[in-house]
């Protein structure tokens, strides 16, 4: 689900992506995607520079291009998920106290001016409810505001037979090819080998029809999926 905005407070006529809402008290920003924006404010124009290479990486850095002073207040939204967000105004660090969501910012505005935001983005599990029955046993990765998923071609078939060590530590790999630019993660689990044709028993007795191996699982944001050909994917995946 994505939060996106037409608005004709732009440089150029296309969809801006940076999801900005523009009110009289204060220009709220909402996604962090590298833009230019122009809102009027009062008898002039409040000129915006967004850059940064967010969600894979944690900085944001909005630049103001104004040429003359302009007295408002930026309200930077600071996501559920980053328990830590951190931000700086022309060098100086500045308090990070949310209200409503948002980090707001009033000054007068002067070209050159610099704010950053840091929003660090730790790789989290996700449960589902107790009572949701076909999660149990189950958990779901994220890093940021991204959600992952394994996939057939990095990880074989059969994923339902694939389990992550609820111990293991994930490691951030720089994606190549189709995912150049991209982050992947990467953490140890355990695959269920077995030799069982579909023709085989459909129940066997005392001991389980295969056997654990080590397996190195990697993930790759749930966007992206099916772009490498036909195969499984999976977001909730087992834990053991």
């Amino acid at each position: 689900m994505r939060a996106v905005h037409r608005t004709s407070h732009v440089f150029s006529h296309r969809l801006v992506i940076i999801s900005i809402h523009p009110r009289a008290d204060a220009l709220y920003v909402n996604l962090y995607v590298g833009n230019r924006v122009e809102i009027p404010v009062g008898g002039t124009k409040l000129r915006l520079l967004m850059s940064g290479n967010y969600p894979w990486k944690d900085e944001v850095e909005i630049a103001v291009e104004s040429a003359l002073p302009i007295s408002h207040t930026l309200a930077l939204r600071l996501p559920q998920w980053c328990s830590a967000p951190e931000a700086s105004l022309n060098g100086e660090r500045i308090d990070c106290e949310p209200r409503s969501g948002y980090l707001h910012i009033h000054r007068t505005w002067r070209q050159g001016d610099r704010v950053k935001l840091l929003l660090p983005m730790q790789v989290r599990r996700v449960y589902g409810h107790p009572q949701v029955r076909n999660l149990a046993g189950k958990v779901a990765i994220e890093r940021g505001p991204l959600v992952y998923c394994l996939e057939e071609v990095d990880n074989g078939t059969e994923l339902h037979n694939v389990w992550l060590h609820a111990g293991s530590r994930f490691s951030l790999v720089d994606g190549t090819g189709l995912f150049n630019g991209k982050i992947l993660l990467q953490a140890d689990g355990a695959r269920l080998q077995h030799t069982q044709s579909e023709e085989a028993p459909l129940y066997h007795y005392d001991r389980v029809p295969g056997q654990l191996e080590p397996k190195r699982l990697t993930f790759i944001p749930w966007f992206s999926w099916a772009n490498r050909g036909e195969g499984e994917m999976r977001i909730w995946i087992n834990e053991r």
